[in-house]
Parts: structure tokens; sequence; C-alpha cells
């Protein structure tokens, strides 16, 4: 297979990757709601919640031997040893819900125009009334909140 008919191959699975919404603008998913509830935890419960937190897969070592040997005028023979190590300096949070024990703190919103009220966990700082949008029910990712762009509220 030629590198032409592989790059005109990918065009379309490119282009579509491209076309799929953020998830902030996905209206199958995110709704404008109000922040009808603030839960700020405690240091005493973040400690508390701490000690419950699974420990991140930060830090990792690997471990590599080469042996090589060489014929012909000159021989050659050697070994190499090396080791690493890949000790992150911060955890990546992108991928897991916020934490209580690393100050997210619990909203309550609801949804314009339902009854519905839906429990989410965030770093940000609202406060009661704040307008927001809530990305919930997204089959692969936990919900979250959204500040709204320039242009939509929540009247």
């Amino acid at each position: 297979m030629t590198r032409k008919s592989l790059i005109i191959g990918l065009m379309p699975l490119l282009m579509a990757c491209q076309s799929t919404p953020r998830l902030e603008d996905d209206a199958r998913y995110v709704k404008l709601a109000t922040v009808v509830d603030v839960r700020e935890f405690t240091d005493a419960e973040r400690k508390e919640a701490a000690k419950t937190v699974p420990r991140s897969s930060d830090s990792s070592v690997g471990i590599g031997f080469g042996i090589g040997m060489g014929t012909g005028g000159g021989g050659f023979g050697g070994l190499m040893v090396g080791a690493g190590t890949g000790l992150g300096g911060g955890r990546d949070t992108r991928n897991e819900p916020p934490q209580v024990a690393y100050g997210a703190n619990r909203y309550t919103v609801q949804p314009l125009g339902t009854g519905e009220r839906i429990e989410v966990m965030s770093y940000k700082h609202y406060k009661i009334g704040d307008c927001v949008k809530v990305l919930t029910g997204h089959p692969t990712e936990f919900s979250r909140l959204f500040d709204p762009k320039k242009g939509e509220h929540c009247n």
C-alpha cells in the first residue's frame, strides 16, 4: 500500500473525528441548569476522604538489557544495562471524577424546565443561583459542570 493511498484512506476517519462535537457542546447530554445547593467539605472530611482515595500510578520503573556481538575484521562484544524511572510530577485528573480529598465540592443542580436534581462533583467554585451547563447521562463520561458560553442564559 502506498503512502498516498494510506493518506486518502485515513482522511474520512480524520474528518469524522474533527466533526464530533466537544462534550460541552453535545446537546444530547448537556443542559443548562441552576445551582440549587452547594456542599463544601471541611478539612477534616477531606483528610478522611484522602485515606480511601486509591493511590495513583504516577511512578513506574523500567529495566532493559541488551547484548551485542559482531564478527569480521575486529570483533566486538558488549553488554548494555539500563534502568529508568517515570515519576510523575502531578496527577492527570482529566479522566477521573473530581475527588473530595483533592478539593472537590458537591453541587446540586436543576436543569431548566425540569424538577430533576443532579448531584455533581467539581473543583470549580459556584454559588446557589449560578447558571451552569451540566453533562449527565453520557455512557462513558462522568457528570461534570461547565460554564455557559457567552449568550447562554438560565432566565
